[in-house]
């Protein structure tokens, strides 16, 4: 098991051992102010007059890499605030690649060594309405990801949607910082999707992209994926939630699930 705090068993469980991933629920803002504190850091001066969802949106997913960090560097790992560049995307430790999310009532991160991983995406969203799903499906999905619904297991119309919407989020999330291009929902393609154990509500991911700053050059990523939660009033999107983490790894990772996924082919 990789390591994990207040992260699905089912995505934890399935994830390498070297990514560290961490989730913490966006509670009460002073609940918030003070784990954070607890952490050795505070709201930015220039948060301090945002609205109260923006603030516990931060602090959450900012205390959830906290977590992530010292699971991964020991518990002096972070001092401070991690801080954004001019595009926002987070500087992480000398080393380490990373990611953050907030949604659907969680803050999210991941953190790995760049020793293995060149870029991390991660992604926490509701499943999304069959209604939501057949309006916005054909501006998110092709028809090959369409078909993936039903391969290893089978999955409703709204969470391949909102799977393939996350994944894509999250490859988008573990590209940029790399290569700094902006990428469209039809620019990154999810290839394949390959159920845990038969499980329809976890497994393994596959994704391309070309890279236009490298002459078009094809970068495939591996992700992970876990549905939790029961989705019992379908007309408001339920109570599921997708959670994925996506990675851009060392030309020496092997997939568990995509053995062919070898230094060959890697990025």
């Amino acid at each position: 098991m990789s390591t994990a705090r207040g992260v699905p068993p089912s995505l934890a469980d399935s994830l390498p051992r070297d990514i560290s991933v961490a989730a913490h629920a966006i509670g009460p803002l002073d609940e918030l102010v003070e784990e954070a504190r607890q952490l050795d850091f505070s709201l930015p001066s220039g948060l301090e007059s945002a609205i109260d969802k923006r603030r516990r949106e931060y602090l959450a997913g900012r205390i959830s890499a906290g977590h992530a960090l010292r699971q991964l560097l020991g518990p002096a790992a972070l001092e401070g605030e991690i801080v954004g560049d001019d595009d926002d995307v987070p500087r992480w430790p000398e080393g380490v690649v990373g990611s953050i999310s907030h949604g659907a009532g969680f803050g999210f991160a991941a953190v790995a060594s760049t020793d293995r991983y060149r870029g991390l995406g991660v992604d926490v969203e509701r499943v999304v309405s069959s209604r939501q799903a057949g309006r916005l499906g054909a501006r998110v999905l092709n028809e090959h990801e369409m078909s993936l619904r039903q391969g290893s297991g089978g999955l409703s119309e709204a969470e391949m949607f909102t799977l393939v919407f996350s994944a894509k989020e999250s490859a988008y999330k573990a590209l940029f910082p790399r290569y700094r291009q902006v990428l469209g929902f039809s620019d990154v393609e999810l290839e394949r999707r390959e159920a845990g154990d038969g499980d329809a509500g976890c497994g393994e991911l596959r994704l391309r992209t070309r890279v236009a700053r490298e002459g078009g050059a094809v970068r495939r990523l591996v992700g992970w994926y876990a549905l939790t939660g029961d989705q019992a009033d379908d007309s408001a999107g339920g109570a599921s939630r997708v959670w994925v983490v996506v990675a851009i790894p060392s030309r020496d990772y092997r997939g568990r699930a995509f053995p062919e996924f070898s230094a060959r082919r890697g990025p």
